[in-house]
């Protein structure tokens, strides 16, 4: 039985936050925490990590509610905590999830011979093109140069004209474009033996999908603001 997902705090056992959500096993991979928690606290396995316990209850706490509402105010030392977890997060979905997908895809193409079955494929690939494009650019402008603002203390290259702004203008909600392709499967694809690979697909593009909105929460409430703060601070 799944347990209702509550809001998570620091004296609360880890072991017990994830047998209420098994999903945080890769909040904790993320951080790079092991298990093996014992009964720890999450305040507990926070420090022998050296994580802010802060950010992991927000990332926590908006994986067990999309709607929650981040609580703590953090500082620019928070930052590359934050890039590392999203960094950690993009290799997860680039080597892990959408390999696993395609291969999906792959072998549901082998039980249903329907011609719509490439139009699956076409759109996936479409899609992770897109989403590798993003990441890309995260990886190789926004994440440096956040850094670079850092490491200088704050110092901005009055020569480089980029700024956090167009970090947003250019952050698309990459996560709502899943739901074509799961109409895709769900209304418009006949079915024809491949039940049991078709809900495999479906299953890991609706926890992808969950996965990113919730990636996408913490850039526009946590990454975004910290460093609009520090552009503020340095050029006001």
């Amino acid at each position: 039985m799944e347990l209702k997902k509550e809001i998570v705090y620091k004296d609360m056992k880890m072991s017990d936050i994830i047998l209420n959500n098994h999903f945080l096993i890769l909040v904790l991979e993320r951080f790079g925490i092991e298990l093996g928690l014992q009964d720890k606290t999450i305040e507990t396995v926070c420090n022998e990590n050296n994580i802010s316990t802060e950010i992991f209850l927000t990332i926590a706490n908006l994986h067990n509610d999309i709607s929650y509402i981040p609580v703590f105010s953090f500082n620019c030392s928070d930052i590359k905590e934050v890039i590392q977890y999203l960094k950690n997060s993009h290799q997860y979905y680039s080597y892990e999830v959408f390999p696993d997908i395609i291969k999906n895809i792959h072998l549901m193409s082998e039980y249903n011979k329907k011609p719509e079955i490439l139009m699956v494929e076409d759109f996936f690939n479409e899609y992770k093109k897109e989403v590798d494009q993003h990441f890309n650019y995260e990886n190789e402008t926004v994440f440096p140069y956040i850094l670079n603002l850092f490491d200088n203390n704050h110092v901005i290259d009055q020569n480089n004209d980029y700024s956090v702004t167009e970090y947003k203008e250019h952050h698309d909600d990459i996560e709502e474009k899943l739901d074509d392709l799961k109409k895709l499967l769900i209304q418009h694809l006949p079915q024809k033996d491949d039940r049991i690979i078709r809900r495999k697909i479906l299953f890991a593009l609706f926890d992808l999908e969950q996965d990113l909105i919730v990636h996408a929460k913490i850039e526009n409430e946590i990454l975004i603001p910290l460093v609009e703060k520090m552009e503020i601070k340095n050029r006001g």
